[in-house]
């Protein structure tokens, strides 16, 4: 993915963020697995070298995939926001300025 991708899929999940027709449980799926990381309370306790570890790596990932997902399946509620989703700059006409 180049820089102008980054910024298309940056500006879609701010977008997807504030959206109010988005479950508030899909938005904090990112933040739950976060505080999961961060919790001393684990599926796996951290003290055991390897599997402690994975247990915390597995639960960042699968919720990091849930998240680009939902953020790639998600869809504007008007055409003129759909535009707007790549990050490009734009002129007057809607033309990419790139």
């Amino acid at each position: 993915m180049n820089i102008a991708g980054l910024r298309g899929m940056g500006t879609r999940f701010f977008r997807y963020v504030r959206d109010p027709r988005v479950p508030t449980w899909r938005k904090l799926v990112g933040v739950l697995a976060v505080l999961y990381f961060l919790s001393p309370v684990d599926a796996i306790p951290d003290f055991i070298p390897v599997l402690g570890w994975l247990d915390d790596l597995g639960v960042l990932s699968a919720a990091a995939l849930f998240v680009v997902r939902e953020v790639q399946r998600y869809q504007p509620t008007s055409e003129v926001q759909a535009e707007v989703l790549d990050g490009l700059p734009r002129d007057e006409q809607g033309r990419t300025r790139v």
